[in-house]
């Protein structure tokens, strides 16, 4: 186990973090042109905002999560002078080969329990005992539970490399990502084939060239539809790449607007039908906005996209691995099959039939049940 608590929060934390949100200076409403029922339109709706800060301050038991957050098997590793937080779930039989998973943002290594326990303890869950697997779920740095990378030159894929083999002694495994780390993922089997036996994605890496003339008509209506989700909804993803540093102080001074930033995407990218309680209980947010302010790790969470924008990541150029690809209906882009056969050798490709962009949390069994049909074939 780790040698200290996972996650450090005193009395005084707490109730400097009660005080910010109950002293919330809330923005001057203004009259939309849409009218009063389209709250969401340009943005997070203050009314559902000013009723999750409320239950945040008075309402939200944090010691309660906290005891949770820690009961659970974390241990930590020192990869060449970086420290990472990970959990570890053993198989309950063993023999299957040892799994990866990485999460993505805004989002944390918790939202991957669920489905951890369902591949490593598949009994407990209805499964066959014969189909676990050893899970291992790596806190990102710079994401709640470990400290930033102390260097640009370290790229996570190779950190990941080393806590499976050096570290944990795995001498193969497979490897699951969605969003940041699906990325993570595509580079971790580029990178290392002798030991990555296959990978499953919940997003795809474009091609990084391709004749146009070649694009299938699916393909052609996949990127109008991210041409159309860029101009619409990429205004997050533009900022983080290009000025993090500006945006930061503001979400790390601000409880409220902390809870803002994340609640408005945990509404927009998940199959909740316009109201986020359909997905989401208070607790799950408040808890997340909590680990993320606690550790003050909003801010660090930016530097991957700065990274990738300013061309310090790696790019996927060829993924040779046997790829499963799962693409839930409301995640960010549902590419077609052929879009991922010009990066991935696709082995499997699969169209879920609900949930979107935290479809670990949203369909664990689902997400649990297309990854051990793909591990099977490994």
């Amino acid at each position: 186990m780790a040698d200290a608590r996972i996650i450090d929060v005193s009395r005084g934390d707490i109730e400097d973090l009660r005080r910010r949100l109950r002293d919330t200076r809330w923005p001057e409403s203004w009259p939309s042109p849409l009218g009063p029922s389209t709250g969401w339109e340009a943005g997070t709706d203050l009314t559902e905002l000013r009723r999750l800060v409320r239950f945040w301050a008075d309402d939200f038991e944090w010691d309660a999560q906290q005891a949770l957050i820690e009961a659970l098997p974390w241990y930590t590793a020192d990869l060449d002078g970086t420290p990472v937080a990970y959990l570890r779930f053993d198989a309950e039989v063993s023999g299957g080969l040892p799994i990866v998973l990485t999460n993505g943002w805004p989002s944390t290594a918790l939202e991957l329990v669920d489905l951890a326990r369902r591949l490593a303890t598949p009994s407990q869950f209805g499964g066959n005992p014969a189909s676990a697997v050893t899970v291992i779920v790596p806190a990102l740095p710079g994401l709640p539970f470990s400290p930033q990378r102390p260097s640009m030159n370290d790229e996570t894929h190779e950190l990941w490399h080393r806590l499976m083999t050096d570290h944990l002694g795995f001498a193969r495994y497979a490897a699951h990502g969605g969003d940041l780390g699906a990325g993570i993922t595509s580079r971790l089997a580029q990178a290392h084939p002798e030991a990555v036996a296959g990978i499953h994605l919940l997003a795809v890496a474009a091609p990084r060239e391709f004749d146009v003339a070649t694009l299938t008509q699916e393909e052609r209506e996949h990127l109008k539809r991210v041409e159309s989700w860029v101009a619409e909804e990429g205004a997050y993803e533009h900022q983080q790449q290009t000025r993090p540093l500006t945006l930061a102080p503001a979400l790390s001074d601000s409880p409220g607007g902390l809870l803002s930033w994340i609640l408005e995407k945990h509404r927009a990218w998940s199959d909740c039908g316009g109201d986020v309680s359909n997905r989401f209980s208070d607790t799950y947010l408040a808890t997340l906005a909590s680990v993320y302010w606690f550790t003050n790790s909003i801010g660090t969470s930016f530097r991957p996209y700065y990274e990738f924008a300013a061309g310090f990541t790696t790019r996927v150029d060829r993924v040779e691995v046997p790829t499963a690809v799962a693409l839930f209906p409301h995640d960010l882009a549902t590419p077609p099959r052929s879009w991922a056969e010009r990066t991935y050798n696709v082995t499997r490709y699969t169209l879920m039939p609900r949930g979107g962009h935290f479809a670990p949390h949203e369909e664990p069994a689902l997400l649990a049940d297309d990854i051990r049909a793909f591990l099977r074939t490994l």
